[in-house]
């Protein structure tokens, strides 16, 4: 006997009530809805601990307009999900950093506790606690604050905890300030290939990193207090990213003291090469002025720079400079360190040179078109030592040989460097008054799918309205085994246009439409399905919009449902073997997690290589594309037998394992890892089309991967896929770890065992046996 139950969270009845009726806000507010346009007012709403909170402030973050206030009383909120945040012009502030606290020990969906993207956005004097993965991560935002805020793992230093506290990536104009970071797995705070960048009079705890800057352009940080991570404060370039060769830091009048914790990194991490007792990193970054620090009792290295070819990285990025340049380090009070080093480096140095190591430690590696000694800087830093550690000849080989020659002579770097000028932020500007085109879509979407008239009758049999097209897609889409519906409405006389990559270009007024259910008995069709929620893509003047109608129990209908939900459901699996889990419907801002193209909502399934196979028309079977065309509802197409077709994942008769591979990447993963995409800022491009090695993980190391790296090195090793980052995350059920981390509680294993094959296959080399 099939059983499913069915629970949707209260947000939708909160949420579709306060769309569909009269605004009611609470404190300063008035009405919003005007004729017409809806001209929405910025209102400053407050919220209490209690048992709807995850989904009372999803749906105001989901409604938000610019300038709104979101004030959090003191108390503890019990999270389980993480929060979305895209609108421009939003404040959240609690009562204090550690009054309100916002936990998320109980987290069971989404690997972060707040993911924003909207420009001019405050956040202050509230706490982030326990998070899966990274606590506040803002992406690609301009005019960010942080303020008074405090991100923790409140059971200390473990590997298991999220990798980064206070976390803006590919953001412009941030000020982080007041704040506190303790227990990172990676960084306490980290400012990722940004510009503009102000961090100060904040407190970095208890980290491996307490604050890393890294391939960011222009950065003050000063006045902070780091210690007891496990290296203080970083400056780092790495390769492969989209921001390449981050330059004018500065670190200045910083209590960098007593950073001795030992590293509690996940293995594969840049950052689990940290030495504990690192004080001040820097690496291969360029114009970096380091001054008027305290900087003592940090027992490896007081300060250390050093190029990226020091930790011994594979480099595939051509366009990556590995040295630092331009370092000017003076007027620092440096004391107490190098005592008890650690780490490979560390553990070699103090054989050969003893200890106390000398304060400052240069790896002497220097740009091919450099003159030893222009890169690095030094004057006024105090009676302390010096080591050029000349890391291009350290090998057993030449110690034996006589050929290693590290030097304490610090005279060909006395001088003084370039002073670099402060970062000036702007400031915020006002909201302007909003016409918030999404939220007006939110207002005249219909509460009932079948108001839409998609289907026949009440459309439990999925037989399309006779204006309504059905299509499929040769690779999909795996979203836990669900079986899909799909269709698309095209207004009356309106054509799509062909194009040879990307969606198909749509004309204003489309309708993508997609049904998500579970056979009862996947090894025989006949026994029926059940339907679970129906996702509904709008093309307005605006642009895209999309989203879910829940399915009730009796199947006669579906409900509007903006603030997601869950549907708990079992079946009998093609195994024999019944199975269950809870399918999540998204809310309507996760939607954006995965179709965003520069912060744009697009569709992903229907390219013209995806859609190019035949399908059974109630007439019979015929070409998708060639039936389009057929009814004119296709403009600009090529004869067909020119258009690529997309291997099926799942045909062997299709392609190669690599092809087969490459399209199931694409399709499940390339949406987000692609110039464009939410995970652009890791540098991994999944497309189909794309051809380098190296941009599809091959030998490509990690980027805020946390304990997803699964204590591995590189993306795809080739030959070795136990020793590959894309093999941990596909099987992993951690929620830090399994990708796609959204619609993905079951691991896909048929999908498994052919990458697996994929890698397998590669050219093992030498250098992957060694790894």
């Amino acid at each position: 006997m099939h059983v499913l139950s069915f629970r949707v969270n209260r947000v939708f009845a909160v949420t579709v009530l306060f769309l569909l009726s009269e605004i009611v806000m609470t404190a300063t507010c008035t009405s919003a809805v005007a004729a017409g346009a809806r001209q929405l007012k910025p209102a400053t709403y407050t919220f209490a601990p209690g048992p709807d909170f995850q989904f009372e402030f999803q749906s105001r973050l989901i409604e938000a307009v610019p300038g709104d206030v979101l004030e959090l009383k003191a108390g503890t909120y019990h999270l389980h999900s993480g929060l979305n945040l895209v609108t421009d012009n939003v404040t959240i502030r609690g009562a204090g950093q550690d009054k309100t606290i916002l936990s998320f020990k109980k987290q069971r969906d989404g690997s972060f506790g707040l993911l924003a993207s909207g420009d001019n956005l405050v956040l202050e004097n509230f706490a982030v606690e326990d998070t899966s993965h990274n606590a506040i991560k803002v992406l690609g935002a301009e005019n960010v604050t942080f303020r008074g805020v405090r991100t923790e793992w409140t059971g200390g230093p473990k590997t298991t905890n999220g990798a980064y506290g206070l976390y803006p990536v590919q953001c412009k104009n941030v000020l982080i300030e007041d704040c506190i970071a303790i227990g990172a797995a990676d960084a306490g705070i980290y400012v990722g290939q940004s510009t503009d960048v102000v961090v100060r009079n904040s407190r970095a705890e208890a980290n491996v990193a307490g604050i890393e800057i890294e391939n960011t352009i222009n950065a003050d940080v000063y006045d902070n207090e780091v210690t007891n991570n496990t290296g203080g404060l970083l400056v780092f370039d790495l390769p492969g990213l989209p921001q390449k060769n981050g330059r004018h830091v500065r670190v200045f009048r910083n209590q960098i003291f007593k950073n001795n914790l030992a590293n509690f990194a996940p293995k594969g991490n840049m950052v689990a090469s940290v030495p504990a007792g690192s004080g001040v990193l820097i690496m291969a970054t360029d114009e970096v002025e380091v001054f008027e620090n305290r900087i003592e009792d940090n027992r490896s290295f007081s300060v250390s720079v050093v190029s990226f070819l020091i930790y011994g990285k594979k480099l595939k990025d051509q366009h990556y400079d590995p040295y630092p340049e331009q370092v000017y380090i003076h007027d620092n009070m440096i004391k107490g360190g190098g005592t008890d080093p650690d780490g490979e480096l560390g553990l070699l140095l103090k054989s050969i040179v003893g200890t106390p190591l000398p304060a400052i430690v240069y790896d002497g590696v220097t740009a091919p078109r450099k003159a030893d000694g222009q890169s690095l800087t030094l004057a006024n830093n105090g009676e302390v030592g010096f080591l050029n550690i000349d890391f291009s000849n350290l090998t057993p080989e030449n110690i034996a040989a006589g050929k290693y020659r590290p030097s304490a002579d610090v005279t060909p770097y006395r001088g003084t460097g370039v002073a670099l000028k402060p970062v000036a932020l702007k400031p915020h500007g006002a909201p302007e008054p909003s016409r918030n085109t999404t939220l007006n879509v939110y207002y005249d979407a219909p509460r009932k799918l079948s108001e839409l008239k998609l289907f026949q009758g009440n459309g439990v049999s999925q037989q399309p309205a006779s204006d309504v097209i059905p299509y499929d897609l040769i690779t999909t889409l795996f979203t836990d085994y669900t079986s899909k519906h799909r269709f698309v409405r095209l207004p009356k006389g309106k054509q799509v246009r062909f194009k040879e990559s990307g969606v198909l270009e749509f004309p204003e007024g489309t309708m993508l439409i997609k049904t998500f259910a579970y056979p009862k008995d996947m090894r025989d069709p006949e026994a029926g399905e059940r339907l679970l929620e129906t996702r509904v893509e709008f093309l307005k003047p605006s642009g895209w919009y999309g989203y879910s109608y829940i399915w009730n129990e009796q199947q006669t209908d579906a409900e509007l449902s903006l603030g997601g939900g869950e549907i708990e459901v079992d079946w009998i699996h093609t195994d024999g073997q019944r199975r269950s889990t809870r399918h999540l419907v998204p809310n309507a801002n996760q939607c954006l997690s995965c179709h965003s193209h520069h912060d744009k909502y697009v569709p992903i399934g229907p390219t013209a290589a995806n859609l190019n196979r035949m399908f059974d028309y109630a007439h019979g079977a015929e070409n998708q594309l060639a039936y389009l065309k057929r009814k004119d509802l296709l403009s600009e197409a090529p004869e067909m037998g020119s258009v690529q077709k997309l291997p099926a994942f799942d045909d062997p008769h299709s392609g190669s394992v690599s092809e087969r591979v490459r399209a199931y990447l694409s399709v499940n993963c390339g949406h987000c890892h692609s110039p464009g995409g939410n995970a652009r800022t890791t540098g991994l491009d999944l497309r189909y089309l794309q051809q380098d090695p190296a941009k599809i993980g091959v030998w490509k190391t990690p980027v805020a991967a946390g304990r997803g790296s699964g204590g591995r090195s590189y993306d795809i090793v080739p030959g070795a896929p136990e020793k590959s980052i894309l093999m941990h995350r596909l099987q992993s059920n951690d929620l830090a770890a399994r990708m796609p981390n959204i619609g993905n509680r079951i691991v896909h294993q048929e999908a498994v065992e052919l990458i697996r094959q994929w890698i397998s296959q590669m050219d093992r080399t030498p250098e992957a046996a060694s790894e």
